[in-house]
């Protein structure tokens, strides 16, 4: 068998979501004054994908074989990562064996000096996940299978990104979360170091709000999202320390190791990042330095799930939690799936953006029931396309044999 076809196809669907945007995160570029003000319209979410109202459009990576079996990877959000695919991976594909897919991702992270970081390892994560998909339906398993996995259900904690942090609604959401019977909730502050006192009160009420609404016994953490400082973290954290969260992530940006090390040193809080740290040999560095209790590399972005299978290894030979972030869900749980519980106990699952991306899918990309998340045994990822949500599917690029 070999690859014949690599194509992008953007896919349009019926959609009408179940949860609105209500408030937009914090974010790195808040330091500027005119992304600060607190009561301006910047604060507001902004939706990644422009539809029409009652679709949604999305773009997804399809690999396909001289046999008619094909594996996809999607929702793929970052046209230059879809780019990137198309004009330097597609030719190491074509002609290929499927299966040997572990040396297909060492090729094609070798092709290109710059292979290491960036969209060029997220546009290998898409070609690795959609090869692991193919594998997966050519052999008839599910990639937990192939991964040795044998763990069929998952705990997740919900992300509660978007929703309003006001401490009345984020509390009544709060607690309608609990009741579904998760766990754990991730919630997102949405003020940093540009925002000046009122900003930094209004953090800590959403977080003392949510302690009181959910009890002592429950697990918490929050999201920075990349948009504070060292000093403005001491500061918050000192107080944000009565609250007991199980992590704060994200807090700096990815590459100051030197700021995480300061800011470690000066809390009892335990730290989390990684979504935006590629490879195992990026990762490596945090976990020499004993920095974050728990990384969070997503399969979608850190060179798919063969690498992230990698950093779960090399996180258990450090003793670090690895919780992935789920950008795209099946993936991730896979990855966990394959790993003991005890390095990789629980699956993010963001709720606003699952509502979207599930949408295409007739199996709701896995639903949580019961407070769990149970994977499928579908051949390969477990996404089966909604054909009767479809409106139309377009070939946007193609690489052929």
């Amino acid at each position: 068998m070999k690859i014949t076809n690599l194509q992008i196809i953007r896919r349009t669907i019926k959609f009408e979501p179940r949860y609105q945007g209500e408030e937009r995160n914090v974010g790195p570029l808040d330091i500027y004054n005119q992304y600060t003000p607190i009561d301006d319209s910047h604060r507001w979410s902004r939706s990644a994908t422009e539809v029409k109202p009652g679709q949604r459009s999305e773009m997804f990576v399809v690999i396909s074989t001289d046999e008619g079996i094909t594996g996809e990877h999607g929702p793929v959000e970052t046209r230059a990562e879809l780019l990137t695919i198309v004009d330097g991976l597609a030719q190491h594909l074509i002609g290929a064996d499927p299966l040997e897919n572990r040396l297909l991702w060492d090729i094609l992270s070798r092709f290109d000096r710059h292979s290491r970081s960036g969209l060029m390892i997220m546009a290998i994560s898409a070609v690795d996940i959609a090869l692991w998909d193919l594998k997966g339906k050519i052999l008839g398993l599910p990639v937990y299978k192939l991964l040795g996995g044998g763990r069929n259900r998952i705990k997740p904690y919900v992300s509660m990104c978007e929703f309003s942090t006001e401490p009345k609604p984020a509390k009544e959401r709060a607690l309608w979360v609990k009741g579904m019977g998760i766990s754990a909730q991730k919630w997102f502050f949405p003020y940093g170091p540009g925002d000046g006192y009122e900003g930094t009160r209004k953090n800590l009420d959403l977080a003392f709000a949510l302690r009181e609404a959910l009890g002592t016994d429950y697990d918490i953490m929050f999201d920075c999202w990349l948009g504070w400082s060292v000093e403005y973290a001491k500061t918050i954290f000192r107080e944000l320390e009565q609250v007991h969260p199980r992590w704060v992530e994200d807090i700096l940006r990815p590459h100051m190791m030197d700021g995480y090390r300061n800011l470690k040193q000066d809390t009892s809080i335990p730290l989390a990042a990684g979504e935006h740290i590629y490879t195992r040999m990026e990762v490596n560095a945090y976990l020499r330095e004993n920095i974050f209790s728990v990384m969070q590399s997503d399969p979608a972005w850190c060179g798919g799930i063969t690498e992230a299978l990698r950093i779960g290894d090399l996180c258990e030979m450090y003793g670090t939690t690895f919780i992935p972030h789920a950008h795209t869900l099946m993936p991730a749980l896979h990855v966990i799936a394959a790993l003991p519980p005890d390095i990789a106990p629980n699956c993010e699952y963001l709720l606003n953006f699952m509502d979207k991306k599930n949408a295409f899918f007739t199996h709701n990309n896995a639903p949580i029931k019961d407070g769990w998340i149970y994977l499928n045994d579908t051949p390969g990822i477990g996404d089966e396309i909604d054909e009767e949500r479809m409106i139309s599917t377009e070939t946007v690029a193609s690489f052929e044999f």
